[in-house]
């Protein structure tokens, strides 16, 4: 654990991220403001002060964020002897000034240095903004969670009964519960009776009819604290410096009730937070804890049936989708805090053409006015949120007016053209200030993130029926990581903005670090003309958007003439239904194409141990990021960051795509191959030998007129080949997907040399190629790649048997590298 330190002053620190501030319930009083970055709250119910720190950390759920720039406490600096009632921690990397304080010194203080007062004011007053979008956000995962103890509650096959007199989902066993349920939907004539194990029963309707969530829908913000007050003061803190010099100059008490007010009701609104983080967590535990209702219907129910194997898939997609809202809200990773996951994910697949079916049925049974009333307004709703200057907004407004009235929305006129460029210019404008606003989100909340996601920034560019669509597209999941990174935009950036991922190189290749160096070398008058960037997490996130997103969105499109990054119906072909593409259907589709081609991922590496250093295969998986627009291109934009080998690749794609999937997928799959291969291999890439598979692949199509083992014939398709092709990367591709698709199915379609290539370097599991060697044509491949193997594993061998005479544990990537050489 590492700690701050808050014995001293520290004037814009740079601190890592997983750094303690404070720990709830010590009583330093220190004055922190946080210049960059993010920080979490945490709190731990079963605090005590013998509680020993490790504890505390690892037992606390995240009851909020807190992003730059902030004050990071304020409570604690009002009231005397008053421990922390919170931990903080930082998530990104953070800037950080600090210094030891007094309760006596700390207005006194502040009313030294007005400007720092009336920031540290507004600052506050912008904590509270973000911690009502933020109560939002946990009212939505509670209902969620809700929705699923619920839906198992109906589900359950038990005889309706009144139960015991106090029956709830929370303090009631599921018998009991469902008994319950049954009986009050059976009373409702109104409403259809629901049946056992009827996956339907996931879509909600039935509990909202019996009005199962009323008590947490009917509790408002605006009813926990005094919002007319607020009103008002965040009114009159806005007002310039120097009307509220002449107001505070001389008047400490009223500064002091202003530093109070924000005070009293942000810890009103934290002790929200922590009670409904502790009803969520509370909710978690009793569904998928040991002995949790999962648990129990997983054991009671007959699994063989396809209608209940459905009602779980449904059960584990819709838990599923609360898992990335609970890591951003509570810090807590489903998947990984409860076994009971790795039972539901054989039921995770399901036949995607049925689900599209169910899809529409649920659209046409949606296009309701409530159902899409949020969508009124909503340009408007986002640009307010964005808090853009008010010049900016109308003249965006009004552009979208025009572009809106517009009958032919895809023309090339000059006129057009203009028109487009000044709404992607605004679009990204928006696009940066409100993700960076909703940072300490969820990111999934319906403003702004029905635009960050998925690009609807204006409910005029859109039918009925796609808006209905894209509605129920918004409820699944946008983020899936249990086999490869497959994300929406904003969680992209997310993980730039945290660090877990660098900035996109630019087209010129060059890495954010070195774009800052450069930087640090340019003359005066360069510097005022260009874009500066800092190392912070907001610029990183700046940097992408502004120098990668902006014009790699035209590219992505199709046709840069026509190019628009948000989303418009006439920009679709087809329907919503036919071009958004389904976060876990494509996970799907790489796992696919994964699992025949094992190696796909894997690059060598010099791995460092305390015996020495060896040079090993290791897995690196890239990141599949969807942009929120349409478009018909997928493009590999990097396969690593710099020159650095372990770092992992990167792949952009519209989120609604016009195209053949599987084969752009493929080609691009191919690319990131043959570039991986290239640069590893350095500048002998061309040799056969030193170059392996691009040296080889090169060799061959190079000199392949004197290449003994082709037939004429075969030298005659591949002088053909090359004329219809580009480049010989591209010519890798187009070979590549026939090994994968066809060749891996037994469908003989490359030739003798080509296969040669592919089933060394490229090989198919080996309970494949098992019955590949059968044939007398695969039999010798067979065994040159089995006796290469076998000499890597001896070496390899050799390796881990010094470790074990040692007695020294064997390094995981080491035994990695040995059940990869034995696939």
């Amino acid at each position: 654990m590492v700690r701050f330190d808050n014995t001293k002053t520290n004037i814009k620190k740079t601190v890592a991220p997983g750094t303690v501030i404070y720990l709830q319930g010590e009583k330093d009083k220190v004055f922190y403001i946080l210049h960059s970055g993010l920080v979490e709250i945490l709190y731990y119910p079963e605090w005590n002060e013998n509680s020993p720190p490790k504890e505390i950390l690892s037992g606390s759920l995240r009851v909020g964020l807190v992003k730059g720039e902030s004050l990071i406490e304020i409570l604690g600096l009002l009231e005397q002897d008053v421990p922390y009632s919170v931990s903080v921690r930082t998530i990104s990397d953070c800037i950080i000034t600090s210094s030891p304080t007094s309760t006596e010194e700390f207005i006194p203080r502040m009313q030294k240095d007005l400007p720092l007062n009336f920031r540290a004011l507004r600052n506050l007053s912008a904590r509270i903004e973000s911690s009502f979008y933020l109560i939002r956000n946990y009212k939505y995962l509670w209902h969620k969670y809700a929705s699923i103890a619920d839906s198992i509650a109906l589900g359950y096959p038990v005889a309706p009964s009144a139960g015991p007199e106090k029956v709830s989902r929370s303090e009631s066993a599921l018998e009991e519960y469902a008994a319950y349920l049954r009986k009050i939907n059976r009373e409702d004539e109104s409403i259809e009776e629901a049946c056992s194990w009827d996956p339907n029963l996931f879509l909600g309707k039935i509990q909202d009819k019996l009005e199962l969530y009323s008590d947490m829908d009917n509790l408002q913000i605006e009813n926990v604290i005094d919002n007319k007050q607020y009103l008002f003061i965040k009114r009159l803190i806005q007002k310039e410096d120097q009307i509220l010099t002449g107001i505070f100059k001389n008047d400490e008490p009223a500064n002091r009730y202003l530093f109070n007010f924000f005070s009293g009701t942000i810890s009103t609104l934290l002790d929200f937070h922590k009670n409904i983080a502790q009803q969520i967590h509370f909710l978690m535990n009793k569904l998928y804890g040991k002995n949790g209702w999962v648990e129990k219907i997983l054991a009671e129910a007959d699994l063989e049936k396809p209608a209940i194997k459905k009602y779980f898939h449904f059960l584990t997609r819709f838990s599923l989708r609360c898992h990335k809202d609970t890591m951003m809200l509570l810090g807590k990773d489903l998947i990984k805090e409860y076994p009971v996951f790795s039972k539901l994910k054989p039921f995770r697949d399901y036949p995607w053409e049925e689900e599209k079916e169910e899809n529409n049925q649920e659209v046409r049974n949606d296009l309701d006015a409530a159902k899409l009333k949020k969508y009124e307004n909503l340009l408007q709703k986002i640009l307010m949120f964005s808090d853009l200057p008010e010049d900016f907004t109308k003249r965006f407004s009004a552009v979208m007016d025009d572009f809106v009235s517009l009958e032919n929305k895809l023309e090339s006129t000059e006129e057009l053209k203009k028109l487009r460029k000044e709404l992607s210019r605004g679009y990204w404008q928006i696009y940066e200030a409100c993700f960076l606003k909703v940072i300490d989100s969820d990111l999934k909340g319906f403003i702004p993130g029905i635009m960050l996601h998925f690009g609807v920034i204006d409910e005029r560019l859109l039918n009925r029926e796609d808006l209905a669509r894209l509605d129920n597209f918004y409820t699944g999941e946008l983020y899936s990581d249990d086999t490869i990174p497959v994300m929406t935009f904003p969680y992209f950036l997310d993980q730039i903005y945290k660090s877990r991922l660098s900035p996109s190189l630019t087209e010129m290749g060059d890495t954010f670090k070195q774009v800052l160096a450069r930087q640090e070398k340019m003359t005066k008058r360069e510097k005022e003309a260009a874009c500066l960037f800092e190392n912070t997490p907001e610029d990183r996130v700046r940097f992408e958007i502004r120098n990668i997103a902006a014009d790699l969105s035209k590219v992505l499109y199709g046709n840069k003439i026509r190019a628009l990054p948000f989303l418009f119906s006439e920009s679709i072909q087809g329907n919503v239904s036919q071009a958004f593409v389904n976060i876990q259907g494509f996970n799907n589709t790489i796992e696919k194409i994964r699992k025949r081609d094992f190696s796909l991922f894997y690059r060598e590496i010099l791995f460092k141990h305390p015996a020495g250093s060896e040079f090993i295969q290791k897995e690196v998986l890239p990141s599949f990021v969807f942009y929120p627009l349409p478009g018909s291109r997928i493009i590999m934009w990097q396969e690593m960051e710099g020159t650095r080998k372990n770092t992992p690749g990167r792949f952009f794609l519209p989120l609604f795509f016009s195209g053949k999937l599987e084969e752009q997928v493929l080609t691009q799959l191919a690319y990131f191959r043959w570039e991986l291969n290239k640069t590893v291999a350095g500048y002998n890439w061309t040799d056969p030998v030193e170059g392996g598979l691009v040296g080889m692949y090169y060799d061959y199509i190079q000199f392949y007129k004197k290449n003994p083992n082709l037939t004429p014939e075969a030298k005659e398709r591949l002088t053909e080949f090359i004329k219809n092709t580009k480049s010989d990367k591209d010519r890798f591709a187009q070979e590549y997907m026939l090994w994968v698709l066809y060749e891996y199915e037994g469908n003989m379609r490359l030739n003798s040399y080509a296969r040669e290539i592919f089933y060394r370097f490229c090989p198919f599991p080996e309970n494949i190629r098992a019955d590949m060697a059968l044939k007398p044509l695969y039999a010798p491949l067979e065994n040159r790649l089995r006796n290469k193997r076998q000499a890597e594993i001896v070496k390899l061998k050799s390796k881990i048997n010094k470790f074990q005479k040692t007695n020294t544990s064997i390094p995981r990537e080491i035994m990695a590298y040995m059940e990869y050489l034995e696939r």
